[in-house]
């Protein structure tokens, strides 16, 4: 469950935060730890919202003008603190590194289904 989705299930005391599942602690909710810090170092799992791929023929600079129009927009203080007052913080990862990202959660879902033996119906 992401903050924005539990926040007014928090501020109502109908919940209680352990804590993030992501690497730092965050904003709206500093005095609940990170769950590295709760114990389980290896756990992590950060979501995120968008990703925008083209398709393979695209012209080279095109990915690399989009992405220099999201990551501006990203860098706006204006987004930069709504996106913050419902727990989330801008990254602005393209290329390679989002495609590592991928995979990287790829992978883990992928083991975590084996390991937990779920299986489709």
């Amino acid at each position: 469950m992401t903050y924005s989705t539990a926040s007014e299930h928090l501020n109502a005391g109908k919940l209680r935060a352990l804590a993030t599942t992501s690497r730092t602690r965050i904003e709206p909710l500093p005095e609940v730890p990170a769950i590295a810090e709760a114990g389980y170092k290896d756990a992590e799992m950060d979501d995120w919202w968008a990703g925008i791929s083209a398709p393979a023929k695209t012209p080279k600079d095109r990915p690399f003008q989009l992405a220099d129009w999201f990551r501006s927009a990203l860098e706006s203080p204006d987004l930069k603190a709504k996106l913050a007052a419902i727990g989330v913080s801008s990254v602005g990862i393209c290329g390679a590194d989002f495609a590592g990202l991928l995979r990287k959660q790829y992978d883990e879902f992928a083991r975590v289904i084996r390991e937990a033996n779920f299986k489709a119906e």
